[in-house]
């Protein structure tokens, strides 16, 4: 069986920068992005590593290209 990876810590911050920026709530950005609010905090308080479909759809939900929120991250890391 596989092992999960542990959260990347760049991925929850630039989450809630990009967040921020676009004057989004932690709830209005779950909801664009069509998964619960308390999944959502737990992504950007890096307590979880999400599902390649979960990064997707909130990069979706932000308004954002996968290089985009990509390049949000390797800023950070």
């Amino acid at each position: 069986m596989a092992r999960s990876l542990p959260p990347d810590p760049s991925l929850g911050t630039a989450l809630r920068q990009l967040r921020i920026e676009r004057e989004l709530s932690q709830e209005g950005l779950s909801h664009a992005a069509n998964i619960t609010l308390g999944a959502y905090g737990k992504i950007e308080r890096n307590e979880v590593a999400p599902a390649w479909a979960t990064v997707r759809a909130i990069a979706d939900g932000l308004g954002i290209s996968m290089k985009e929120l990509g390049a949000a991250v390797d800023e950070l890391g």
